[in-house]
């Protein structure tokens, strides 16, 4: 006689271990045995290893094919776009706190004049109403402007998508292929900014860089890669999937910097 069971998740009835419609797992006396325990975290720390590696493989030895596989529905052997997007913030974030890239400390924002703007009357206003020095005002803006930095990071994503989305009109692509896109290029950028800030740290003591120059081998090879992982996932021939990217590139910076200034003076009128 076939026993029907009735899942505790999403109440289905079902035959067998695991429910047909959500695949949760009928629940055993022994799931709570310690070898059963053991076995569970050994197996999700594997499956994890195993998704993470495979993920950053995709990710920084073949532009596009992270973003093709996704959208094709090949997606148990990787990690999520937005679960790699937030390891990836994890590791700049921590790596990189000192590395002001979506935001500009006080010492260079509190100056005369910063992208046409007189700052320095801003925090004279600050320090006269709130009876605070410079210095006590740098603090507070420095504490906030990071924290909000990192926290709104994420905005940067759908305009990197749009940014995909208006160079590759024609694709007819929906936008939320572009999503997935966005991610996993502003992933790597990431990372890309982490593993080239810590190999900079070995050479400083050697070479006399300027701040300017040290950000120019990273867009030099997010050029690189935007251009491979546009020819992938977008197609066309490699003269315009070059052009694209450098075009891309140009826009991504220009509105990271939009970005930076937003986060500059929306913390200095909230301080």
């Amino acid at each position: 006689m076939t026993t029907f069971s009735k899942c505790k998740s999403c109440q289905n009835q079902f035959f067998g271990n695991y429910c047909n419609l959500c695949g949760e797992k009928i629940i055993e006396e022994k799931d709570f045995s310690m070898r059963s325990i053991v076995g569970q975290a050994v197996g999700a720390i594997t499956n994890l290893d195993s998704k993470l590696l495979r993920s950053i493989k995709l990710l920084f030895f073949y532009p596009g094919k992270l973003s093709m596989a996704f959208v094709e529905g090949i997606r148990v052997p990787y990690m999520k776009p937005f679960q790699l997007f937030v390891l990836a913030n994890v590791f700049f974030f921590i790596f990189l706190s000192d590395i002001d890239i979506f935001r500009t400390p006080a010492k260079w924002f509190f100056s005369e004049w910063y992208d046409g703007i007189q700052v320095l009357n801003y925090v004279r206003d600050i320090a006269e109403k709130q009876n605070l020095t410079h210095e006590e005002i740098a603090i507070m803006y420095d504490a906030k402007s990071s924290e909000l930095a990192k926290g709104l990071v994420i905005l940067l994503v759908p305009i990197i998508a749009l940014i995909g989305q208006l160079l590759n009109w024609r694709s007819k692509m929906a936008y939320g292929k572009h999503i997935i896109f966005a991610i996993h290029f502003f992933s790597f950028l990431l990372g890309l900014l982490v593993i080239w800030f810590a190999l900079l740290k070995f050479v400083r003591p050697y070479l006399d860089f300027e701040q300017y120059w040290n950000i120019v081998p990273v867009i030099f090879l997010s050029w690189i890669y935007y251009s491979i992982s546009t020819k992938r996932f977008y197609g066309g021939s490699w003269p315009m999937a070059i052009l694209k990217g450098g075009l891309g590139i140009f826009l991504i910076n220009f509105f990271v910097h939009l970005y930076r200034v937003g986060i500059n003076l929306y913390t200095l009128n909230n301080l």
